[in-house]
Order: C-alpha cells, then structure tokens, then sequence
C-alpha cells in the first residue's frame, strides 16, 4: 500500500473521528468527557480485549510474545527517557512518563485495526494491555511518587485479561449470551475512543512549544527507533512486526496530562506536548506504516 493509501484508507478515519471530536468540543456542544471516560475503560476496552483476543484464534504464545516485546520497549524507553530528562536539568515526575507511554489505546487500536486487519487489532490490543497496566501503575507511580498495588486488582482490564488467560488455557469457551454481549459492547469504544481524543485535545494548550517540540520528536522517532530495535531482536516479521514498531511510535498518552495534572507536575507542559507529539504523527505514522507494511 503506497503513501496515498495509507493516509486515505488507514490513518484518515482515525483522524477523521478524532476531528469531529475536536469540532465537537470546539463549538461547546454537550459532551460528558468523565462519563465518556467511565464507559470506555470499565466497560468498552475490557469488552474489546475479551471480544478481539477470544475470536482472534491467536495462541497464548503469540500474545504473550507481543506483550513482552511492549514490556522491553518500554523499559528501554524509560531507561533512555530518563537519561534524557535528566541531561536536561528537568523533573521526571513531569517529563519521563510523556516519553515512556505513548497513546497505544484510543489511536494505536483502530489504526492497528485499519492496517493489519483483525489479527493486527488483537496484537495490538496485547500490547496495549501491558501498556495501560503499566501506565496506571508504574507511571502513576511516577507522577504521585507512589505505587498503591490494590489498583492493580481493581483494574476491569485486569479481570478481562483474567478470563482471556482461563479461557485459553483450559480451551472452555464462555456460553453465547455472554460472548454476544461482550461483542455489542466492544463496538462502541473505537468510536468513542476517537471521539474522546479529539475532545481531550481541543482541552489541551501548547505551552513551551520548543520543548514540546523536542520532546515530541523524541517520544515519535525514538520510539519507532526503539520498536525497530526489539522487533529485529525479537525476530519479528509480517503483522507482528508492523504492530509492535507502530505502537511504539504513537504520539504521547493524553493519560500522562491526567495524571500531571492530578498530581501537579506542570500539566500544562505536559499538554503541549501530548498536542504536537499527536500532530506530528498526522505527518509522521503513515511513513512509519509504510516501512513495516
């Protein structure tokens, strides 16, 4: 798929959603953003993870594999991250989390989706788990300077990831009534994943913009950079490859401005760079895709 492909047929329906979330938030009309919120990471993402990963015929192997590729991306990501940061005098507590988690759920997931079909999405979706726990724990932990354990538990990933986990491994597949209703829910958190983006966004200002600048160049390049890396190290080839390196390579997590701002780590740094890391990659993922498609 060339260039032109890519940005109409894969990277533009993600931005198109988002947009209209954006106008949507823009023109002040009703939205309820924590309610929206709510839906999506209690109910929608544990629906999706169940409804992709339960129909994808993956074996356990195969996931287990991604999600240990997404667990050395991002710890080298947060050991040269660090470096980073810390050559330049600045908190980690506010700018370490911006290079380590990137926005692997609500764009990296239907884009996955769009380029490499339902096996991608479920891939993705493995990496994306691993990314979402480690965000809500460890990178919390960062921003709070504190890590509460029981969150962990109180995660609905985590109880959807437990029933993937059972069901694969004693081949007893849930009754019908539950898998259907998994899969009508699973239908409403890409749109609303993408809807609430861009309405997060059209929230968000761009302060310091050459630093933002800076740091959205090195959370894009290094982490296609670093996904390339352990891709090739993994031996990775085909969709497999094309998921971890292009989830790598997301633009920073509008979670990451939540937590700085909860926790008062200059959010409003932090948003500037979640807003020019995610333009950015308008340009930047369609010829990231086309090295791994």
């Amino acid at each position: 798929m060339g260039l032109v492909g890519i940005l109409i047929d894969v990277v533009g329906p993600v931005f198109l959603l988002a947009a209209i979330g954006y106008v949507w938030a823009r023109r002040g009309t009703s939205f309820d953003a924590a309610f929206v919120a709510v839906l999506v990471n209690n109910l929608g993402t544990p629906a999706l993870i169940l409804d992709s990963l339960l129909n994808s015929r993956l074996e356990l192997a195969v996931l287990g594999q991604m999600a240990g590729g997404a667990a050395i991306s991002m710890g080298l990501a947060m050991a040269l991250g660090w470096l980073f940061v810390r050559a330049q005098g600045l908190p980690t507590a506010t700018y370490l989390p911006v290079l380590v988690w990137s926005n692997g759920g609500n764009m990296g997931l239907p884009l996955m989706l769009f380029a490499f079909g339902e096996r991608g999405l479920a891939l993705a979706i493995a990496w994306f788990s691993l990314s979402a726990i480690s965000n809500y724990t460890v990178g919390q932990a960062i921003a709070a300077g504190g890590l509460s354990l029981r969150d962990i538990v109180k995660m609905p990933i985590m109880w959807a990831l437990a029933v993937v986990l059972l069901t694969m491994g004693t081949g007893v597949q849930p009754p019908s009534i539950f898998l259907r209703s998994v899969h009508l829910l699973a239908g409403v958190s890409v749109p609303l994943m993408l809807l609430s983006l861009g309405h997060s966004l059209a929230k968000l200002h761009v302060a310091a913009l050459p630093r933002s600048v800076l740091f959205s160049c090195a959370r894009l390049f290094g982490g296609f950079a670093i996904g390339w890396g352990v891709a090739t190290l993994l031996g990775l080839q085909g969709v497999e490859r094309g998921v971890l390196v292009t989830q790598s390579a997301m633009p920073s997590a509008v979670l990451n401005y939540l937590f700085a701002s909860r926790y008062g780590n200059q959010a409003e740094n932090v948003a500037g760079i979640v807003v020019v890391s995610t333009l950015m990659s308008v340009v930047l993922l369609p010829l990231f895709l086309m090295s791994v498609m």
